[in-house]
């Protein structure tokens, strides 16, 4: 990819992300009427502010990068060379509820390399943007890791959902815990990578994570210096796998404390 066309498919993801983060919130502050629905597990939610965000992003993608395939969470598609990546609502449990912690993400892997990665804050109005080779930028201004070097000052956010496997899970919290960590669950996957990104939280780890939640966010940590777990793994990209993503003075500890 040249310089050119990799700055206009920058620029391409920034604007749909913010388009979609618009859309998105139309619904959560009820000016579309939508009813939440159950997906069939336990707390995994939908509705059709999830399914009409990602109607867009695939008609803005089909219009402006035709030959490009698309990967959606909530109407699935095509892996290619050239693939875009997105969950149209991040944290749609937060969002049903009213709660102000969601986001859109968007990846653009290309040769099954992370590219571009966006995640935009609607809320809050914030928009994460990195590029590999290229760095990564909160609101535009430049945003590195956090520098903690240390478990017992380090603030941690690690993920659960139904399908993991809770003794494990308690196990690793019950560990960070006792390392003197402080350990939250915001319930918004890639929302909580942009946070590790830009140094809010110190590192966040997950035992498994859908390519459309984890992978912008990985490529944001890597692109502020952060330190990541090969991801997504000897499944491949559909399938996903286990996250870890820290501040670089950090990462061994957790990482042997995962063991994944």
């Amino acid at each position: 990819m040249n310089r050119g066309d990799l700055e206009a498919r920058i620029a391409f993801a920034a604007q749909l992300a913010r388009e979609a983060g618009a859309l998105a919130l139309r619904y959560f502050r009820r000016e579309l009427v939508y009813t939440a629905e159950s997906k069939g597990e336990q707390q995994d939610w939908v509705s059709i502010a999830d399914r009409s965000v990602e109607a867009h992003c695939r008609a803005r993608l089909a219009a402006t990068f035709p030959d490009d395939a698309m990967l959606g969470e909530e109407t699935g598609g095509a892996l290619g060379d050239r693939v875009w990546i997105i969950d149209p609502i991040d944290g749609t449990l937060n969002f049903v509820h009213g709660v102000r912690y969601w986001c859109v993400s968007i990846v653009y892997i290309e040769a099954g390399a992370r590219r571009i990665g966006v995640i935009y804050d609607p809320p809050h109005d914030e928009l994460f943007v990195a590029a590999s080779g290229v760095g990564a930028t909160l609101n535009a201004q430049p945003m590195r890791v956090s520098e903690a070097a240390r478990l017992d000052r380090a603030l941690i956010v690690q993920g659960y959902v139904q399908r993991h496997d809770l003794d494990d899970h308690l196990r690793l919290r019950r560990a960070l815990i006792m390392s003197g960590a402080e350990v939250k669950d915001h319930g918004a996957g890639a929302l909580m990578l942009a946070h590790v990104a830009c140094g809010r939280f110190d590192a966040y780890l997950e035992p498994h994570m859908h390519p459309w939640d984890a992978s912008a966010g990985l490529l944001l940590v890597e692109a502020a210096g952060g330190r990541v777990l090969n991801y997504p793994g000897t499944q491949g990209l559909r399938a996903g796998g286990a996250v870890l993503a820290s501040a670089p003075a950090l990462y061994d500890a957790l990482e042997s404390m995962a063991g994944w």
